[in-house]
């Protein structure tokens, strides 16, 4: 087999491999920085939420996460660079003109939060809804 033979399978073949094994790699033992926030947030009204807002602060830093067109009965995960504990502001936008809003997250001895949109109100507690 010549060089150049080689070289055009050779090279799919090492790509594959890497990639693969750098998939593998990257999810065992991974963990979370220590001002780590999982926050699920899930629609349970019959629209779609055109646009769910979580506001929150640090002694340096503000920040907000917008959260667009959340289908009903669908849950999405965000990751907020946040010290649990700490708390932040939820704004539901509904379809109808209305604004849910809540203050949430003030639990410290979770790093996982669960905000439920429902028409009337936010519940929010700790771990996956």
């Amino acid at each position: 087999m010549n060089r150049s033979m080689m070289t055009l399978w050779l090279i799919p073949l090492l790509l594959t491999v890497g990639l693969t094994g750098s998939g593998c790699r990257h999810d065992q033992g991974a963990s979370l920085p220590d001002r780590t926030l999982i926050v699920h947030v899930q629609n349970r009204t019959s629209e779609t939420i055109p646009k769910v807002e979580i506001g929150y602060a640090n002694v340096d830093t503000q920040q907000t996460t917008t959260i667009l067109q959340l289908a009903p009965d669908k849950t999405r995960t965000i990751t907020l660079n946040h010290e649990p504990g700490l708390g932040y502001s939820v704004e539901a936008h509904l379809a109808d003109g209305n604004v849910l809003e809540i203050c949430g997250g003030r639990h410290p001895e979770s790093r996982v939060m669960r905000e439920v949109i429902t028409q009337e109100s936010i519940l929010s507690g700790i771990g996956k809804p």
